[in-house]
């Protein structure tokens, strides 16, 4: 339908062309007396193509019909002598309404884009070109082209690679514009723009050491650093007589005043962030800042940046210092001691919160899973990919690739505190771990796994064309959230969403409400991410008190020490009262007493409960080695029980007496299986030896929580033992241990550990 591709010289389209050769018709002839083919669902009446267009009969294509609708239905015949040809085959694009100068531009750009192996989509080149005469451009690389759409994609591709085409690699690192992907081909883009540096023997001295680095194969953002390091250090020259335009004139002195000078301007960015964009003093400040070249407003130096710029400088003076000694300004060079150090980030609120650092607080993450916030995310695969993201704890690349059939019910037998054994059904989510390459089974809770089949049910009544008459997928690699991209291989829903997808959604959702932190202060947004919510799943987990090991089955880590980065002890939790009498009966190895903690010690003492110290089972390392190491250095391999750095007290009980429990049976089993299973001699017998020393050891120190205990008031008493019964139920809300052990001492699930409501705390 509509005239196709032009097939010879004389503009007839293809299927003009194949009815003159048909009835052996010169071009003239069939122009006049020809017979008019049919194409798609009518006569194509346009039949020449381009400019020569031939009306016969009353109907044009389909095409032409809009063109000629769009125009006001003009006079058919004059209008069709001057329409464009329209080129409906796949192969064909047409050039030749194109500039002379535009027509080249295009050919270049579009080889270009095929020798870097981009994809061309003949399609959108074809709507590119057709822009371009519409708009009778005249010159590519000088056209005003719209900032995105479609159409002027690869238009605005080829304007950015046409004026690479001509650089000379050799010769780049001497334009004050160094453009990086000419300087490094490795480079995907990005400029080093050096045209506000004055002083010609430090853009000297800097282009020489971009073209070092690049050599190198540095990365562009140092690249990058290094050119506005070089201009932040020309904005000071100006302030000096001779506006530092020789290196001699700047000395050892200079580069001291530059130093302090920096300082300052490191000063006026805060300044400038605490003032209000209506302040006529922000604008003063502005003024005192390096402005930008993209007209964005001023850059500011922040400390990490502070320290980036000081760096960067003193590399391109290390690295040009032979050609400054020649120039007589040897002095002109900055020492390893005047790089401010490197700015630590603050983590004093996660700190004295008792999180890790990228876990959210409890507060906000119960305002992102209210009711009402969830609501605003859209019906259906959105709202529970996100729900399911922040409720299960899992990676971002586990969540995407879920099977449809990821929920399993198992049963388990449980028994009862008074004997009773029942046998009860706890979900659970079978996924496959790709960073470990391994499946894991995490239990789940009910409402969990009301998520997972809420989205079952949305897919089955959304895509009914990818399940079987019984509901079941019609793959079995179908996944629980395929990608709505229609694709040959997306079929069936085998092909995920793509990694940005869910960053994407979270930003739009919490553009809109508010979220505020336990002191009403606004949370900043941006430390809302996928991969936040796996540290906030374990956070959440010990600040209910679920023992390390079995925090390390849930976060289904291989080393105890791996799952210890995910979370800290959380001190405002934690009863107040119950804190308060743990201070006083803290206690080491050696039954020691730790020094008791007054009121004024308690914001010290918080500090260094977050970082001076490590969980380790039924207790806390504090061996500044394994601290720095997050619980990866310990030099003695986790002999907690017989190492001087180890300490806890009664708020451990239950966690000592689980453990106690542990050791004694795995004594009993190889006492059974001695000479049976194990030879007899001096390693079977070191090795009960050592578990009997063990279980020994722990018995002293439950001896001793438990003496704590009954030397408290009866008021304290009664606080404590509230506090530890709360704390073994929040334990057996999720039945990890039925799954380890088989059967355990477990309470019927009751609370949600997720949804934990303020009144249940």
């Amino acid at each position: 339908m509509g005239c196709d591709r032009t097939a010879e010289a004389s503009g007839l389209c293809k299927s003009c062309s194949s009815e003159r050769w048909k009835h052996r018709l010169t071009v003239e002839q069939y122009l006049a007396t020809g017979p008019v083919p049919r194409q798609g669902f009518g006569k194509c009446l346009v039949r020449v193509c381009p400019r020569r267009a031939v009306l016969r009969g009353t109907r044009l294509c389909l095409p032409h019909q809009r063109q000629w609708s769009d125009a006001g239905k003009p006079d058919r015949e004059t209008w069709a002598s001057t329409a464009a040809a329209v080129y409906t085959a796949v192969d064909v694009v047409p050039l030749s309404d194109l500039a002379p100068k535009v027509l080249v531009q295009v050919l270049r750009g579009y080889e270009a884009q095929l020798r870097q192996g981009g994809r061309i989509n003949p399609t959108q080149v074809k709507s590119a070109v057709r822009w371009l005469c519409d708009y009778s451009v005249e010159d590519l690389i000088d056209a005003e082209l719209p900032q995105k759409g479609y159409t002027t994609a690869y238009l605005r591709v080829w304007q950015r690679t046409l004026p690479l085409l001509d650089a000379d690699p050799k010769t780049e690192h001497t334009r004050t514009l160094i453009r990086l992907r000419v300087l490094n081909p490795r480079y995907e883009g990005g400029n080093v723009d050096l045209r506000d540096v004055h002083a010609p023997w430090l853009t000297h001295l800097t282009q020489q050491f971009l073209l070092h680095l690049a050599a190198a194969g540095a990365s562009p953002a140092r690249l990058v650093t290094v050119g506005l390091a070089a201009r932040w250090f020309a904005m000071f020259l100006r302030t000096l007589p001779g506006e530092g335009r020789r290196p001699s004139e700047v000395g050892r002195q200079g580069m001291l005043a530059y130093l302090r000078w920096l300082a300052y301007r490191a000063r006026d960015t805060s300044d400038y962030q605490l003032v209000n964009d209506e302040d006529p003093v922000r604008q003063v400040i502005a003024e005192r800042l390096l402005p930008s070249l993209q007209g964005t407003g001023p850059l500011q130096v922040s400390p990490q940046r502070h320290y980036q710029l000081v760096r960067a400088l003193r590399d391109v003076l290390e690295y040009g210092r032979s050609w400054l000694a020649e120039n007589q300004a040897a002095d002109v060079h900055l020492l390893e001691r005047d790089v401010p150090p490197f700015p630590e980030r603050d983590d004093t609120d996660s700190e004295l919160e008792g999180r890790s650092q990228d876990a959210l607080p409890e507060s906000v993450f119960l305002q992102l899973m209210d009711e009402r916030n969830l609501g605003l995310l859209q019906p259906g695969t959105r709202r529970n990919y996100v729900e399911l993201t922040m409720r299960v704890g899992r990676r971002p690349w586990e969540i995407r690739h879920l099977e449809f059939d990821c929920l399993e019910w198992h049963e388990i037998d449980v028994e009862d505190p008074d004997g009773t054994v029942q046998r009860r059904s706890y979900p659970f989510l079978a996924y496959w771990m790709q960073k470990v390459r391994r499946r894991h089974k995490l239990p789940l809770h009910p409402s969990d796994a009301e998520v997972i089949t809420r989205q079952q049910d949305y897919l089955r009544r959304e895509f009914p064309q990818r399940f079987q008459g019984d509901g079941r997928p019609r793959s079995s690699r179908m996944l629980l959230f395929p990608t709505t991209r229609l694709s040959r291989a997306n079929k069936v829903g085998e092909r995920p969403y793509d990694n940005s997808s869910i960053g994407y959604w979270l930003d739009n959702w919490l553009d809109q409400f508010v979220l505020v932190d336990e002191r009403d202060q606004l949370f900043d947004p941006a430390r809302v991410f996928p991969y936040a919510f796996r540290h906030t799943y374990a956070q959440l987990r010990a600040d209910a008190g679920v023992p390390l090991d079995i925090l390390q089955v849930l976060m289904a880590h291989q080393e105890p020490s791996t799952t210890q980065v995910y979370y800290r002890p959380s001190h405002p939790r934690r009863v107040e009262a119950v804190r308060a009498i743990a201070a006083k009966y803290q206690f080491d190895l050696t039954g020691g007493r730790v020094r008791a903690r007054s009121a004024d010690d308690d914001l010290a003492d918080r500090i260094r409960a977050g970082v001076g110290s490590v969980p380790v089972p039924a207790g806390r390392c504090h061996e500044m080695n394994n601290v720095r190491a997050d619980g990866h250095g310990c030099p003695v391999f986790y002999r907690c029980f017989a190492c001087k750095f180890y300490t806890t007290d009664f708020t451990h009980l239950p966690e000592l007496r689980q453990l106690r429990t542990s050791k004694a049976e795995q004594l009993a089993r190889l006492e059974s299986a001695y000479d049976n299973v194990l030879t007899p001699g001096p390693l079977s017998a070191a090795n009960l030896e050592l578990l009997r020393q063990e279980i020994k050891q722990i018995d002293e120190l439950v001896d001793k929580c438990e003496a704590d205990i009954d030397s408290l008031t009866q008021e304290e008493r009664a606080t404590v033992e509230t506090w530890l019964h709360s704390k073994d139920r929040f334990l057996t809300v999720i039945p990890v241990a039925a799954v380890l052990a088989g059967r355990q001492r477990l309470e019927q699930p009751t609370v949600d550990p997720i949804l934990v409501e303020r009144a249940a705390r």
